[in-house]
């Protein structure tokens, strides 16, 4: 168990959300920089997870599929926060 500002959390649950924020805010960066966005694989995979838990969690699943798969795009100022 670790200590967080949020309670307390297992290791392997705490990780992958220390991989999302550090991917996000790479993709940030290289947008900001003119970077190409390269996301590594495991990287990719762990963040896309975590974002899977997270629209779960709040309920825009459907909007966020459809979006991903083009069928349509995200509603206007949405997050999955």
């Amino acid at each position: 168990m670790l200590t967080t500002p949020v309670g307390g959390m297992r290791l392997a649950d705490y990780l992958p959300t220390r991989t999302f924020e550090l991917t996000v805010h790479t993709c940030d960066l290289a947008i900001a920089s003119g970077a190409p966005i390269d996301v590594p694989d495991l990287a990719a995979v762990e963040t896309v997870g975590v974002l899977g838990g997270l629209a779960s969690g709040a309920n825009p699943t459907g909007p966020l599929l459809r979006a991903a798969t083009g069928r349509a795009p995200l509603p206007v100022a949405s997050s999955v926060f």
